[in-house]
């Protein structure tokens, strides 16, 4: 995905929202309002990521199976 010193923070990001999406059912901490609002922005971005780590779990795969 990103390279060099973004894989940190794409690491991080896949952190936040993964802590995110599961409190959401079970309401371990209660979110602010503030969040809340900016709810659907959270699940598309969290989506688009989830997307994201699939296609490059895939590639990742792909390139493991043809080194050899």
């Amino acid at each position: 995905m990103i390279r060099g010193g973004g894989g940190m923070i794409s690491l991080l990001l896949y952190i936040v929202f993964g802590l995110y999406f599961l409190n959401k059912p079970f309401e371990f901490v209660e979110m602010p309002e503030f969040v809340m609002g900016f709810d659907i922005w959270i699940t598309f971005v969290g989506g688009i990521l989830i997307i994201l780590g699939g296609i490059n779990h895939m590639m990742a795969s792909r390139r493991m199976h043809h080194q050899y």
